[in-house]
């Protein structure tokens, strides 16, 4: 049956269902050499995969306070991330109630965010372990789009000062199924599933996030060329959707080798870049290096009931620092404000953390004096005199 589908243009949920049920009842012996299933105890482990939409439970708002969920570990970064996330929010008098949750109860930190709709992922973990707890959060509660905003600013170390690209993305699918077996000895086969469905879905949300961010040009990253299937399929699926009902906004199409040789010679050249499961992260790295770094951005793992923000050099467990940047946390908090609902106060500690930049408050990574933690008290007193200010205004 696995032969059959390796030649599908695209799997239905059927099939699909029947490919999963096949696996699970007839497991591996160890004696076997014939068979082999190694990616099946991931799958299993992070869940069945998903042919059913999230049951989505009711906003968690009550008496007016948004609660999220906060997930810390037990390293220095990902406890001193939880601290600037709630430094920040304390100081912007937003009515939002932080749940934290250790890293280590795994479980209540799916209930939670699943009750709570939201939650700030701040610990940087790339160990086998934490990219498992990753993929079954991504799987279970269908956060199939991954998005980011990489821009340029100066002295940041950034060559180009016109730089700003969204990357918005696939999450879930394709590589995300983690099946592998082996038809013969010596032989083994990994099947990327991709289905009509997810990817429709997938470029309704970004064509719609690209318009509605103001954006004038999409650019859809693929290699169609040596993966006619699976990359062939995105590119028609998108070709169809825009000249039907997205046709406002330009789409161009370009090979992945182009795309990567642009961005380093001419990234500003970029608006929006759409791209699948197997690339998404490889380009996040290389437009966050072009722009000045990981340190400086955030991500968002989004689906269409819950959403997880991380900064970004969590997201791609990158980092050359012992310390988390404080840049990544404040745009994480930006992206939480505006994703409940708190527009003015996040526009507000947006204009703290620029102006930190143009009064020349840099961390040592970027060759400043000042500590992550001088950042944040920075933004929290101006943030606090700007509301006393008001305060006495209104008197």
């Amino acid at each position: 049956m696995l032969r059959r589908l390796r030649d599908t243009r695209i799997l239905s949920v059927a099939q699909l269902n029947r490919c999963c049920r096949y696996l699970a009842d007839a497991p591996a012996k160890p004696s076997d050499p014939y068979v082999v299933t190694t990616g099946l105890s991931a799958n299993v482990a992070k869940g069945q995969m998903r042919s059913l939409p999230v049951s989505g439970l009711p906003p968690s708002k009550y008496g007016g306070i948004t609660h999220v969920s906060l997930l810390t570990g037990s390293t220095i970064i990902g406890q001193q991330g939880a601290k600037f996330v709630t430094a920040l929010l304390h100081s912007t008098r937003v009515p939002v109630e932080l749940q934290r949750i250790a890293s280590d109860q795994e479980e209540e930190y799916f209930n939670s965010v699943l009750r709570n709709h939201a939650a700030v992922h701040v610990d940087i973990l790339c160990d086998k372990e934490a990219k498992k707890k990753s993929l079954k959060i991504c799987n279970d509660l269908d956060l199939y789009v991954f998005m980011t905003r990489l821009r340029s600013f100066p002295g940041f170390k950034c060559r180009f000062p016109d730089v700003d690209i969204q990357v918005i993305a696939q999450n879930n699918i394709g590589n995300y199924s983690e099946l592998e077996y082996a038809p013969v000895k010596g032989v083994v086969e990994a099947l990327r599933v991709v289905t009509h469905e997810n990817v429709t879905k997938y470029l309704r949300h970004a064509f719609e996030a690209a318009i509605r961010a103001g954006r004038c040009r999409v650019t859809l990253i693929h290699k169609a060329n040596e993966w006619p299937v699976t990359d062939g399929a995105m590119v028609e699926i998108a070709e169809k959707m825009h000249a039907e009902d997205y046709c406002s906004i330009k789409l161009e199409l370009m090979e992945l080798d182009d795309c990567v040789n642009r961005l380093i010679t001419d990234p500003a050249y970029f608006d929006t870049i759409f791209t699948n499961d197997r690339y998404a992260t490889f380009l996040a790295t290389i437009c966050s290096g072009v722009a000045g770094g990981a340190n400086l951005f955030s991500a968002i793992e989004l689906g269409d009931s819950h959403a997880v923000f991380k900064p970004l050099q969590t997201k791609l467990s990158l980092t050359n620092y012992s310390l988390l940047s404080p840049y990544g946390i404040v745009s994480t908090c930006v992206d939480l404000l505006n994703h409940v609902g708190q527009e003015s106060c996040a526009k507000s500690l947006w204009k703290g953390m620029l102006r930190t930049m143009t009064d020349g408050i840099k961390t040592v990574e970027f060759d400043g004096p000042d500590t992550g933690e001088y950042v944040i008290c920075n933004i929290m007193n101006k943030l606090r005199c700007s509301a006393l200010g008001e305060n006495v205004e209104k008197k």
